[in-house]
């Protein structure tokens, strides 16, 4: 195979929550899972009650670390996924007609001119985006009360 034949590499850029999540997620479930197990090997309540409860205090640090680890953003060339915990939406750069910047963060424009969040980028990553989407960089124009 010849470098002619090979594929193109993807860019990517994964943009994810702060590790200090999961940091405090795994402090969390030191301090819990004493009380968690002591709830399931002792029963002090009903036995069901307790051992369910003893349960769910174990898996709620668990589970935050995993929506720590998941969620975010991902940019190819194809286009961006926004990524929860357990779903994944895919918008193509077709349907992208601009982003908006504010104290909410970053969100993309749609085509319909409905706006997406774009948790956790942040503003100083969009030049970078536009170039993995292959896109420019254009300052929109001041408003006509601002001149």
């Amino acid at each position: 195979m010849t470098s002619a034949d090979s594929p193109l590499p993807t860019r990517r850029l994964r943009v994810r929550r702060s590790a200090a999540i999961t940091g405090a997620a795994f402090v969390a479930w030191l301090t819990v899972a004493p009380l968690a197990l002591s709830l399931i090997v002792e029963q002090p309540l009903w036995s069901v009650l307790s051992v369910a409860l003893g349960v769910v205090l174990l898996f709620i640090p668990l589970g935050i670390s995993v929506w720590a680890w998941r969620s975010g953003v991902d940019v190819t060339t194809d286009g961006i996924a926004i990524r929860g915990m357990f779903t994944t939406r895919e918008i193509p750069w077709r349907l992208i007609d601009g982003f908006a910047t504010g104290n909410e963060g970053v969100q993309a424009i749609l085509a319909d001119q409905s706006q997406v969040r774009l948790d956790p980028l942040k503003p100083e990553n969009l030049p970078q985006v536009l170039e993995i989407g292959g896109q420019e960089l254009r300052a929109s124009a001041p408003a006509e009360d601002e001149r």
